[in-house]
């Protein structure tokens, strides 16, 4: 019988694991908003989108996905800069968002076995 501390571990170990395998659907969920936005498809995506890299800048982070988490949160300072109130980015806006999008999906660890 595991301890409660080894049976909370094996719970974060599997929480890990699962979100891990998340992560590329949710870069891609990312990637797509991001196409919306700077297409200006729709004014309620940017808010959207901020809030989701929000979620993942955090969540990340608290997984010990620092890498992911980081390219997060300077995704999320661009969002909040750039289109205050969820108003969609200017042109110039978007060529750094664009870079940091790409930076974020750059951040997912490949080389990381999944559990």
């Amino acid at each position: 019988m595991d301890t409660p501390q080894q049976a909370f571990q094996r719970f974060l170990d599997q929480q890990r694991a699962d979100y891990r395998r998340a992560l590329p659907e949710k870069m891609a969920h990312i990637h797509a908003l991001w196409s919306a936005v700077a297409d200006g498809d729709d004014t309620a995506l940017p808010a959207e989108l901020e809030r989701l890299v929000h979620t993942l800048a955090g969540t990340a982070g608290t997984l010990g996905f620092h890498e992911v988490g980081a390219a997060a949160r300077a995704l999320e300072l661009l969002l909040e800069q750039a289109a205050p109130a969820g108003q969609v980015p200017l042109p110039l806006q978007r060529t750094d968002i664009a870079l940091a999008v790409a930076a974020l999906q750059a951040s997912l660890p490949a080389d990381e076995p999944l559990s």
